[in-house]
């Protein structure tokens, strides 16, 4: 008998061990393995889920059919681990139970249980600024932040001093080559840290194209982008050029540069256009028609198959087949990526001013 109280008190040596050891695993490794497991893993998460939307919203509005966000307001994940320890411990002799014992024994039972929050994105403000033109300081962050600006220009600006860069041809005109010239010549300004887009010091809040120490180098340059604006050329030896900016058709008359910009909605129409649509839809009539693209619209295309694709850099399905951008497809993913921040960008602005918004909170057990 002394030999089973022996073997008792080491059992219950062995289990206060082991939940010491569980407790203080619990504490030093819980916290930190659920941020690195969860935190990109939400991330990741949301932000596919994000281009699915946008991508889904793009196919109803082809398919003349209202489409529908649902913004993420918050998500609380609430983790918890229970141990637990487990001895089996014999009495008599050893031949009863020689064998037959599992000494000691612990579990440990992580569990997760996600609340999600979701908000409807709708209402007046958020309309209003979906169809809004892009501001010049959205366009002016966007070019001077940019690697490769010449695709947010094409995107982005309608017209500059009432050079014309349609998204859809209407009539048979080419494209006035003109836009990809001036394009061509603000970038290489641009790189060459000659050309700026900054505020203008003499009015706040207002923008200027400031052009400096262009002379000789890039003299020739400078003057076609003036003669391109129909603005004056500049004198020899002239102190930097200050062209101010506004939001207009054209700035001639003040003797600056007049943008017309694009509303986000306008982006959702090119790539509605750039949609393959399946054969059997187009002949039934369920789909709006387009007129030929812009200068932009040409490069983009949203793929159709009738299985998942393997290799897409965003895909949903929808009715018989699957649509999707493909991961090669450079010109599409940038014009999508750029379409996504402007469209995020007014969501968390309509949703910040519509704070009586209905939210919808769905727990997950897992």
């Amino acid at each position: 008998m002394k030999s089973s109280r022996h073997r008792a008190g080491m059992g219950l040596a062995l289990v206060t061990a082991g939940v010491l050891g569980s407790l203080l695993a619990g504490c030093t490794v819980v916290g930190p393995a659920a941020i690195s497991s969860g935190r990109l893993a939400y991330n990741e998460a949301i932000t596919e889920t994000d281009n699915q939307q946008m991508l889904m919203i793009v196919i109803h509005n082809r398919y003349e059919e209202r489409g529908s966000l649902l913004a993420v307001a918050s998500v609380t994940a609430n983790v918890s681990v229970t141990t637990s320890t487990a001895v089996q411990l014999g009495v008599g002799d050893d031949a009863n139970y020689a064998g037959n014992l599992v000494p000691f024994g612990a579990a440990a039972v992580y569990e997760e249980n996600p609340t999600i929050s979701y908000i409807p994105v709708e209402g007046e403000s958020y309309a209003r600024q979906l169809m809004a033109p892009v501001s010049l300081d959205v366009l002016a962050r966007l070019v001077r932040t940019l690697t490769y600006p010449g695709p947010a220009y094409h995107a982005l600006v309608s017209s500059v001093n009432g050079i014309q860069n349609p998204d859809f041809l209407f009539t048979s005109a080419e494209l006035d080559p003109r836009f990809s010239r001036f394009v061509a010549l603000i970038i290489r300004l641009h790189r060459a840290n000659l050309l700026h887009l900054v505020e203008n010091p003499q009015q706040p809040g207002s923008l200027v194209l400031f052009i400096e120490h262009y002379a000789p180098t890039h003299t020739a340059e400078v003057s076609e982008l003036l003669s391109l604006l129909g603005l004056p050329q500049a004198e020899p030896h002239s102190p930097p050029l200050i062209l101010p900016l506004s939001l207009a058709l054209d700035g001639r008359d003040s003797g600056g540069i007049g943008f017309a910009t694009h509303s986000v909605w306008d982006l959702v129409e090119s790539l509605s256009a750039a949609i393959e649509v399946p054969e059997d839809d187009l002949k039934n009539g369920v789909t709006k028609s387009y007129p030929p693209p812009g200068l932009v619209g040409r490069e983009l295309r949203i793929r159709h198959s009738k299985t998942r694709p393997a290799h897409a850099y965003v895909a949903v399905q929808y009715r018989d087949g699957w649509f999707y951008i493909d991961e090669t497809d450079r010109a599409t993913k940038r014009f999508f990526r750029l379409l996504s921040g402007l469209w995020s960008n007014t969501i968390a602005e309509s949703t910040a001013k519509a704070s009586a918004a209905p939210v919808l909170t769905v727990p997950v057990s897992r």
